[in-house]
């Protein structure tokens, strides 16, 4: 699995509940290794008895056991706190997660880690689905909060679920990932690793969030496909004001990229 910082967002697919739990498992040694609370949420048959899904998690090492033991590690229902309105509600759900991530800050944590089986929205709009993973990336900015959203291909048909990691910035074998920071002065949003297809909706989602007058800092970024590098020339053309910073090839790109009129659809 991806070596995880604070601040990831992170997208994973799975067919089995053992696929589940292994990835639950490298991410919450990494969460307890970060000193960070972890909230992990099962699905299926797992969350039917949640006190024994935290003793598999106390199983894996002496560290999580201890974890656990000192509540450090919790287990929860996804039915009760991702679905408590009974639909799909971007707006409460990013409030829960934002007072969640303040709440365990506040216990001393270093932030909060969550890993949850995306099965809860499994009746949601699939458009939706995708749009509030996409918007989600407020929340991480901070990085103290960390996520990897795992969804059941039994469950979600694999081309929302391709969609739905595409609207994430990283994926469990993501060579460089896609990380994003706000800078000190509050308008720079500086960007690291790499924009491609397999992040596409994340990065796009992303660079809507600058504003008239701020800056893109796209300097330590490894790589951009043509896709993200038309987002940034779009976002450009309607965003004025906008400055961008980048490496001499990056600008060249963007040069020919807008000289030639490309647009993204």
């Amino acid at each position: 699995m991806l070596r995880v910082q604070p601040g990831d967002h992170i997208s994973a697919a799975f067919a089995s509940t053992s696929a589940f739990t292994g990835t639950t498992l490298a991410f919450a040694e990494q969460a307890v290794a970060a000193r960070a609370r972890l909230l992990i949420f099962p699905g299926g048959d797992l969350r039917d008895d949640l006190e024994a899904y935290r003793n598999v998690v106390g199983c894996r090492s002496r560290a999580l056991l201890a974890a656990v033991h000192r509540g450090q590690v919790l287990v929860g229902d996804s039915r009760e706190v991702q679905w408590g309105p009974g639909r799909l509600d971007p707006a409460y759900l990013y409030e829960v997660y934002a007072a969640a991530t303040r709440q365990a800050v506040a216990a001393g944590f270093s932030g909060l880690w969550v890993s949850v089986d995306m099965t809860w929205a499994a009746a949601a709009d699939p458009e939706a689905l995708v749009a509030f993973e996409a918007g989600a990336s407020a929340l991480f900015t901070d990085r103290e909060l960390t996520a990897v959203c795992q969804y059941d291909t039994r469950v979600f048909d694999r081309r929302w679920v391709a969609a739905a990691c595409q609207a994430h910035p990283a994926g469990p074998a993501s060579p460089s990932p896609l990380r994003h920071r706000l800078q000190d002065d509050g308008r720079t949003l500086a960007f690291s690793g790499e924009a491609d297809l397999a992040n596409a909706g994340a990065f796009a989602a992303m660079l809507r969030r600058l504003r008239p007058g701020g800056t893109l800092d796209i300097t330590g970024m490894t790589f951009l496909d043509a896709r993200a590098l038309a987002e940034i020339a779009r976002t450009a053309r309607e965003n004025a004001g906008l400055r961008i910073r980048a490496g001499r090839t990056h600008l060249h790109l963007l040069d020919l990229i807008r000289d030639a009129g490309v647009r993204h659809e």
